[in-house]
């Protein structure tokens, strides 16, 4: 459906582009109508981009059909599109991972380890707030600036939703997975009380990450 890509990165982009392909990212997956609403963008210019995106092998599309009437296209980024997005060295973290993982397949485990005793590491030096929604906006900020694109969604006191719409890992994770489960514990622990659970993975097929957060109720002040 689409050629290979030269780009290696979103600056060689005009900046149209670059926000079609931010667009959607965020979302995981739009219409030419919703990206059109999101960029101010008429349809018509929308659609010529996204040829011109696709062209390039930055994204691709399926047809869906949920009624009457022609079938909608959703555009999805493909591989190409990305590997635009941070992604930490992927290529040279597999190679490293698979050699050692020939030598001594215990030896990941510890590798793995120290990768989350690392981030552990880096949380106790970012999140200082004593207050679950402070801690909870703390964690957002640290992971954004990590590239994960995080997207937090609280209703009323209940539980919440940190959805991570880039990962960075990915291209390691999809050959050693072990690496979600250190994203996985890391969380709960740096959310203490907390119950963290994975209820969207990219490695499963769904377009972003996402960990439903829940706390014990607190309990209720004296009267």
């Amino acid at each position: 459906m689409a050629g290979s890509s030269a780009l290696s990165s979103l600056e060689f982009l005009s900046s149209t582009r670059q926000v079609l392909l931010v667009a959607i990212k965020n979302d995981g997956e739009a219409t030419t109508e919703q990206l059109a609403r999101e960029t101010f963008l008429s349809p018509g210019a929308v659609r010529s981009h996204l040829l011109a995106l696709e062209a390039q092998g930055l994204v691709g599309y399926v047809r869906v059909r949920d009624g009457p009437g022609r079938p909608r296209h959703v555009f999805r980024l493909t591989s190409n599109g990305e590997s635009l997005f941070p992604q930490l060295y992927s290529e040279i973290a597999n190679i490293l991972l698979t050699a050692i993982e020939d030598e001594d397949a215990t030896l990941v485990e510890r590798v793995l380890d120290r990768y989350l005793q690392s981030q552990l590491k880096l949380a106790e030096e970012n999140l200082t707030a004593a207050t679950r929604p402070e801690r909870l906006l703390e964690l957002v900020d640290m992971v954004d600036r990590f590239g994960f694109f995080p997207r937090l969604e609280v209703v009323d006191n209940g539980p919440a939703d940190l959805t991570l719409r880039h990962c960075p890992l990915l291209a390691v994770a999809e050959n050693h997975s072990a690496v979600c489960e250190v994203e996985c514990r890391a969380l709960n622990q740096v959310l203490p009380g907390a119950d963290v659970k994975r209820t969207a993975w990219r490695l499963e097929g769904d377009t972003v990450c996402t960990y439903t957060i829940t706390w014990p109720e607190e309990p209720a002040a004296a009267p």
